[in-house]
């Protein structure tokens, strides 16, 4: 019996961070996962972070994956008891 199949739902920090290399995945398409940066919001800076923050680790993580075969397929944010996800399909050219 074989091991199932990892995925297909990543988050962008383990592949950012070399945690999970996809260059051997063997699925066609995958989702990268940016949950919203969490804690208090004191400021406009706070603010600023707090949305923008995971919006920037995805495109990191997206332009990565381009970099090894990977397209951008569509961009969906996802509010899951009060976390904001913002997930990024990708598809294997």
């Amino acid at each position: 019996m074989n091991p199932p199949v990892p995925g297909p739902v990543f988050d962008v920090f383990a592949v950012l961070n070399g945690v999970v290399d996809l260059r051997s995945y063997p699925r066609r398409n995958l989702v990268l996962s940016s949950p919203q940066t969490g804690g208090f919001i004191f400021g406009a800076a706070d603010y600023q972070r707090a949305i923008f923050e995971p919006v920037v680790h995805l495109v990191n993580g997206i332009e990565m994956l381009e970099s090894q075969g990977w397209e951008l397929v569509s961009v969906v944010e996802r509010n899951i008891e009060n976390v904001y996800y913002t997930m990024a399909f990708m598809r294997r050219t």
